[in-house]
């Protein structure tokens, strides 16, 4: 049972095929020690006062207007049957200010006895002697934002001073003023209960509106009609202005003032206290705002409950809506498939696209894989995952197409912007999703990612998804070597693939750095490590004996020895390309395990 506090009233909530049901009882005890029994399915509350054990009954009354939120305006309780004889002495123009509570005090010091909204009942015993102390303590009642208060006349009090009315005036505070003897138990009594059958119709309300939203999201076309509920319920003006598509507002209105409205809205308005906006989102993707304009009141507590309550309706739907075609664009796998084999010509790449989205406007480009082993245990999860990709990606402008193959997915991302920072934002993407909501979970947590040639045509797509993997496999090999996920990022390793396509891997190493790796393998010696840092710290060799932790004279003695085997002028820019090349290869060789006729052997 989950439950809440408000007013002083414990209410149980419990969850049912999506139904909410209340408690029908609830036994409270205010502040001062009395007994609230509340039978709401009865509409009565039984009041027991726990001093004199007496008890009186009222009857919850029916009929609360659409709207009403659970507080009091200081001139709604003027008209109580315990405020007939009662007289408004000073602060008439603060009788909107609303009651949360009501609070019995007769002492000077209050310190933090106040939340706000307090109306308070007093015979002004705690400041008979002194008008000094009435005149601070009204100030301090209006610097804690108190409702007003009420004092008995007669006892300690016979009227209130001219300087705390004029006081009272300026601030708007409310000075109500009873001549006669009044039983605070019973004021208080009767607010509270007014009070509580205000919130009660509250929870009423929005059970009924959350149920017909449950009905209207079982039906069919349901976004619509959510708007047309709300305006319905609320006599409000509804706006949805979506991220991408028309604005909608119900009732209709003429295009120019649509414009001129939503324009307003975005810019101004929200601040209004008849207008509210809450987002329609799923995660941190919004998807629209909705709005509400009301024309001649303000809005209230339950009016931005069921305001809130639409708009997680409508971020249900549209998820709903995105997953079910996320599952159309796995039926369309096959045709993915061909794409990447380059089966079809550009032409037909142009027209399928421009028939599936009509504004996609394709300037560049690529593939990028997201490899991970647990794709196939997670089918259904992995849909929403594509979704929430998606999302990423189009903020990003970059229309994504994903396929999976075995433990890959495939992701085809067509540029819709300019080409300059395509290589950027999809950097960007690709931090987003490792650092997103699915990161820390287990199956996407072991994952490894990489991007292949950008093309300027759809045709060549199967030139990218080739480098794509080829990238891939190099940052599995060489995973201290290549931390960067493009194929353009490869570098010298582009080379190493070109020489290992055309079969020339093997010499083109033994032709540059041969006779050091027979050094090394007959001596046990590092004559190649040497040469790496050597040739990296650019023939500075106080900063290679560093890196290398050996004392200069050490290094001076390879040195000398790489001089004879490979010759005194591997420095030289033309040959000291080709070594630093044949060195990346041979990492390459001795990482990758290739087969047999592609290992460097020496004898």
């Amino acid at each position: 049972m989950a439950s809440y506090w408000r007013f002083g009233i414990k209410y149980g909530r419990k969850s049912h095929n999506k139904m909410v049901s209340l408690q029908k009882k609830f036994i409270i005890k205010d502040r001062e020690a009395n007994h609230f029994e509340i039978d709401l399915e009865r509409k009565n509350i039984k009041f027991t006062n726990m001093h004199t054990q007496s008890v009186s009954q009222d009857t919850i009354l029916g009929g609360i207007p659409m709207g009403m939120e659970a507080k009091l305006s200081v001139k709604d309780i003027l008209c109580t049957k315990h405020f007939k004889d009662a007289k408004v002495v000073a602060g008439h123009d603060g009788l909107q200010r609303l009651i949360r509570w009501v609070h019995v005090l007769e002492v000077t010091a209050i310190d933090d006895l106040l939340h706000g909204n307090e109306l308070i009942l007093s015979t002004g015993v705690g400041w008979k002697e002194g008008h000094v102390s009435f005149y601070s303590l009204v100030e301090e009642f209006i610097r804690c934002n108190a409702a007003g208060i009420c004092i008995e006349l007669g006892t300690y009090i016979s009227e209130i001073p001219p300087t705390i009315i004029e006081l009272a005036n300026k601030h708007g505070f409310p000075i109500i003023t009873f001549a006669k003897q009044v039983k605070f138990i019973d004021i208080t009594h009767e607010i509270h209960s007014l009070l509580i059958q205000r919130h009660y119709q509250i929870l009423t309300d929005l059970e009924h509106y959350s149920n017909s939203l449950n009905q209207l999201l079982l039906s069919s076309s349901p976004h619509r009609k959510i708007l047309h509920l709300l305006h319905d319920q609320l006599k409000v003006t509804v706006y949805y202005i979506p991220a991408k598509g028309d604005v909608e507002v119900i009732p209709l209105q003429k295009s120019s003032e649509k414009m001129t409205c939503t324009a307003s809205l975005k810019e101004h308005l929200t601040a209004k206290p008849n207008v509210s906006c809450q987002p329609v989102q799923a995660g941190n993707h919004i998807f629209a705002d909705l709005f509400i304009v009301s024309a001649d009141r303000e809005l209230t507590q339950l009016d931005h409950l069921i305001l809130n309550r639409s708009a997680t309706a409508l971020a249900q739907i549209r998820m709903r809506d995105l997953y079910f075609e996320e599952q159309r664009r796995e039926e369309d796998g096959h045709w993915i498939s061909s794409w990447l084999k380059g089966e079809y010509s550009e032409v037909q790449l142009q027209s399928y696209l421009l028939d599936m989205n009509a504004t996609l406007n394709v300037n560049s480009c690529t593939v990028m894989l997201f490899k991970t082993n647990q794709i196939a245990k997670v089918k259904t999860e992995f849909t929403y995952y594509k979704m929430y990709a998606r999302t990423i990606f189009e903020r990003k402008g970059i229309y994504p197409f994903m396929h999976i193959e075995k433990d890959t997915v495939i992701f085809i991302l067509v540029n819709m912007r300019k080409d300059s920072d395509f290589k950027c934002r999809v950097q960007e993407v690709i931090q987003h999703l490792r650092e997103g909501k699915f990161a820390n979970k287990e199956q996407f947590s072991q994952s490894e990612w990489s991007v292949g040639k950008i093309v300027t045509k759809l045709s060549l797509i199967k030139n990218s998804y080739h480098t794509a993997k080829e990238t891939m496999n190099l940052r599995k090999q060489l995973p201290n070597e290549l931390l960067d996920y493009f194929y353009e990022d490869l570098y010298i390793f582009r080379l190493v693939l070109a020489a290992q396509d055309q079969g020339v891997l093997q010499d083109f190493i033994y032709d540059y750095i041969g006779p050091v790796l027979e050094h090394d393998q007959g001596t046990n010696g590092e004559l190649l490590k040497t040469l790496k840092v050597y040739l990296r710290c650019k023939g500075a060799k106080k900063e290679t004996a560093e890196q290398l932790h050996i004392v200069r004279q050490t290094l001076y003695h390879r040195l000398e020895r790489l001089y004879e085997l490979i010759g005194q002028d591997f420095m030289e820019p033309y040959k000291r390309q080709a070594i630093e090349a044949s060195i990346a290869a041979y990492d390459y060789t001795s990482a990758s395990k290739l087969p047999n006729e592609y290992q460097i052997k020496f004898s």
